[in-house]
């Protein structure tokens, strides 16, 4: 019997088996490379992303209401309840100025489980409270040597009307209002990166 014509199917097989084995290692590899891949991908989705992403709004302001005031002083020194002569001041201002509300998105608690995310952040507040310059007129001025009208005064009224002002319009709902805009963008933002479920929470 020839040996080299015994040994041939022999070699065959083993090349054979080798190359199966070959083919299992190989596709494993490429098996584990995606899981790992994609496991990677979704924590960069869950943490670099989202907080590279919210980061660069800061502070959502999500509305604003324009308005228009009129404030109008009439003031004099007084001894008690006695007005003194020739101390009386007085102005007429008519201005406008918007509000913005809208959320801070710098302290946020995020939980990301695959395709479901909820975020946690404080209530709308108010972000800002402008009175347009190119809207401000003054009339009626009046101030005696003894009162003299300033500026200060203005700066003042203007101060506290300005509370009175975010005050009563708190009182409406303004801020949830707010909230409902801020829940909206906040999921219309998540979805498009892909979540499923989002989840918004305001504490």
């Amino acid at each position: 019997m020839n040996l080299k014509s015994a040994f041939k199917p022999i070699k065959r097989k083993n090349k054979l088996i080798f190359l199966i084995i070959l083919l299992c290692i190989t596709i494993s590899s490429i098996m584990i490379y995606s899981i790992i891949n994609n496991f990677n991908k979704d924590k960069v989705i869950s943490t670099a992303v989202i907080a590279e992403r919210l980061s660069k709004i800061s502070e959502l302001s999500t509305t604003k209401y324009s308005y228009s005031n009129i404030i109008a002083l009439t003031d004099s020194k007084k001894i008690k309840d006695f007005h003194i002569p020739f101390t009386e001041k007085s102005f007429l201002i008519k201005y406008s100025g918007y509000i913005k509300a809208g959320v801070d998105l710098k302290n946020l608690d995020i939980v990301v489980l695959q395709k479901n995310i909820t975020i946690t952040l404080k209530k709308s507040k108010i972000l800002d409270h402008v009175i347009n310059n190119e809207d401000f007129f003054v009339y009626d001025e009046k101030s005696s040597m003894f009162n003299k009208l300033s500026i200060q005064d203005m700066i003042n009224e203007i101060s506290n009307q300005k509370n009175k002002v975010e005050g009563d319009l708190i009182k409406t709902g303004f801020l949830e209002g707010a909230n409902t805009n801020a829940k909206l963008l906040l999921q219309g933002i998540l979805w498009d990166m892909g979540f499923e479920n989002v989840t918004i929470i305001f504490k």
